[in-house]
């Protein structure tokens, strides 16, 4: 539907009317004999015009009062005649989704039980009820494809998604559990491999594990060619042409018309044989093998005191090992092996191009600078593989777009272990997947993070992005270059620090869900600097999590932020030890569920202090549900307005919970209730 204005029809002050721009196929709209381009005039002798812009609003609102199986009347315009049709109305069919496993989670914790009391103090369970069964509805509802569609269910829609909308209440224990399993993986000897496997089954990829017995340069040389020709199969099914659009799109692709062209030809690539293609080289990567492997080449290649001491041109590209010397690389190559030395990379530095599916950059020592001019370098897999382990050193990496652990189509990583190290980025960096999987993973101390907008853990549609930060006090600031149309001349769009995207669908242009995005940060007391969309935080059926460990910190943002959930998704935001500041400026974060989104804030141990503008500290609007729960500490929340357990109307539900409230100024007034519920009950 959309508005269109009849002069001539105007009732009471008011001109704006209904008219239909498409009709689904089998629908009771179609079987009553609407048409496109129709005009709706009234409903059962109600006009349906409105002055106060919400026309749509209470014209769904209208039917859905009336009932299943009631028939409504409506009054139409049609090539400039007027007559009326009447539809009988049926439930909308839904495509059910399967959900992820948890065996792990009990379905009744200390925290549900508490509020179940509650709620059934204040008998607001039923309504509880019903909003999560709303929420599970939801979920299956909006990717059906038409009224008697033969199609399956939305491939993309994820089973750890489908899981977190239909049992809200245990979001925070689900990123949890995905934490301690990222974190666990992260001290085996596999790291890199088994973290990506891990990542590949929260998008719903078998992971296909393999050993790495010994390794050589010889066997290194031949998993490369291997990975290299399993790569260029499963991307056989794209013609030249279609490669080079899904590569000149890959940035914000929906920003013109060609997104349902780069989504219909994502669908073509078989991720999972992509991810597996690299399996054997990743297994690999661990670091008593890559301890092995540089002792082997020193051993094969002796030091003669030349920078380069072997190179050669292979058919998946450009070989180069580098001795233990500075050394200034500036060509693209598919493998570098630098033993040691202060470098500098100037080249794709472990980023895929269009004749080097599969690149890889081990750098074992030295303090180096990897500085490119192109986009995608720096441990970016484009319909491919990219990978970049630097093992020591202070290091410095700066880079344009799709960059610094970026899966586009494909695999991209970015490993660093050393001191002191600086992420610089334009879009689309530091841990970011699209049908793919990016993970950057830094196991140094104090490090600054800086993008210019989606990164930082940001998961696109089929896809998983991650960044594990292991130590240090560290600072991450995401956007400031591109403007939000809400408020374009004070703020910018961030979209990342743990956040899922999908993408809405429009007249012209189709939608899907996002993927997962997980930021992780186990110690240090860091600051996270963001605008709109952040931090722990969601768009159209995708998963945000940003689980910070230990430390005192802080966290800064403007809107859609710290723990929201936006238009059927689901944001965490959990930190678990600290005196912790939490501050968004104008608000719809902290908690906060909106428009059928599941907004999680999780805060442990620590004196913290909670400010936000507006719609924040467990807060929702229609059907969604927010939820804050602070468990230890004496805190501080502070709010303008429409927070602290608040909903806008009666299909959402804010929960405000503190298990230690008693010594809480809270919006500078005793309040010593542990649980609050922001309901509405009078329009049940």
């Amino acid at each position: 539907m959309e508005t269109v204005t009849l002069e001539e029809k105007t009732v009471d002050s008011c001109s704006d009317f209904i008219k239909i721009i498409d009709v689904v196929d089998g629908s009771p709209a179609d079987k009553a004999g609407f048409i496109i381009a129709d005009t709706i005039l009234s409903a059962n002798g109600i006009s349906v015009c409105r002055k106060n812009n919400n026309i749509f609003k209470e014209f769904k609102h209208f039917i859905k009062m009336l009932g299943i199986d009631s028939e409504i009347r409506l009054d139409i315009r049609r090539n400039g005649e007027e007559l009326s049709l009447t539809a009988s109305l049926k439930e909308r069919p839904i495509q059910v989704q399967d959900e992820a496993s948890h065996i792990n989670i009990s379905t009744c914790t200390e925290l549900t039980s508490l509020l179940k009391r509650e709620l059934q103090t204040d008998n607001n369970l039923t309504l509880f009820n019903r909003i999560r069964s709303d929420l599970n509805y939801h979920t299956n509802l909006v990717h059906n494809y038409g009224w008697s569609s033969k199609k399956p269910a939305n491939p993309y829609q994820l089973k750890e998604f489908t899981y977190m909308l239909r049992h809200p209440l245990q979001s925070g224990k689900v990123a949890d559990e995905v934490t301690d399993q990222i974190m666990e993986i992260s001290d085996r000897k596999n790291e890199i491999a088994d973290i990506s496997g891990y990542l590949s089954g929260l998008i719903d990829i078998d992971d296909v594990s393999h050993e790495c017995i010994d390794i050589t340069f010889p066997a290194l040389i031949s998993k490369m060619d291997k990975a290299y020709k399993n790569i260029e199969t499963v991307v056989a099914v794209l013609s030249s042409e279609e490669r080079s659009l899904l590569r000149e799109k890959a940035v914000m692709p929906w920003d013109d018309e060609s997104w349902n062209k780069v989504l219909e030809l994502s669908f073509k690539i078989d991720l999972k044989k992509l991810m597996n293609a690299v399996r054997p080289l990743l297994a690999c990567l661990s670091n008593g093998k890559l301890s092995s492997l540089q002792k082997d080449l020193i051993n094969r290649f002796k030091d003669t005191g030349s920078s380069v001491l072997y190179e050669t041109d292979t058919v998946f590209g450009k070989v180069i090992v580098g001795g233990a010397g500075p050394n200034r690389y500036e060509e693209d190559a598919a493998l570098i092996l630098d033993i040691g030395g202060n470098d500098i990379y100037l080249n794709n530095a472990g980023g895929t191009r269009s004749s080097i599916p599969v690149a890889i950059v081990i750098d074992w020592e030295g303090n180096d600078s990897y500085i490119t001019k192109k986009d995608f370098s720096q441990g970016s897999g484009v319909l491919g593989s990219g990978i970049l382990v630097d093992l020591d050193g202070k290091d410095t990496f700066e880079a344009l777009n799709g960059s610094q652990g970026a899966g586009l189509f494909g695999l991209g990583i970015l490993y660093n272990s050393g001191g002191n190290t600086v992420f610089k980025g334009r879009y689309y960096c530091q841990g970011l997947g699209q049908h793919g999987i990016g993970m950057l993973i830094n196991n140094d101390s104090d490090t600054l993070y800086q993008c210019s907008g989606y990164g930082q853990a940001l998961g696109f549609f089929k896809a998983a992005g991650m960044v594990l930060d292991k130590h240090g006090n560290d600072r991450y600031l995401l956007g400031g270059l591109k403007p939000d149309f809400r408020d374009p001349a004070h703020s910018t769009v961030s979209m990342g620090q743990g956040f899922g995207k999908g993408h809405r669908a429009g007249q012209d242009f189709d939608g899907i869900s996002g993927g997962i995005g997980v930021l992780i940060d186990k110690e240090g007391d860091d600051h996270y600097f963001a605008d709109y969309f952040a931090q722990g935080a969601s768009y159209y059926f995708g998963i945000g999590i940003l689980s910070d460990i230990s430390g005192n910190d802080k966290y800064f943002a403007g809107r859609y932020a710290q723990g929201a959930g936006i238009h059927s998704s689901s944001g965490v935001l959990t930190d678990r030890i600290g005196d912790d500041f939490y501050y968004a400026s104008f608000g719809v974060s902290q908690g906060m569920g909106h428009d059928f989104g599941v907004g999680f804030l999780k805060d442990g141990q620590g004196d913290d202090r909670y400010t936000a503008g507006t719609l924040s500290q467990g807060a929702a609007t229609t059907g969604g549900m927010g939820i804050v729960f602070d468990a230890d500490g004496k805190d501080m929340y502070t709010i303008k307005q429409k927070g602290q357990a608040h909903t806008e109307d009666e299909s959402g539900m804010g929960i405000m919970i503190d298990l230690q409230p008693s010594a809480d100024p809270i919006s500078s007034r005793k309040d010593i209730s542990r649980v609050r519920i922001g309901a509405i009950k009078n329009k049940q």
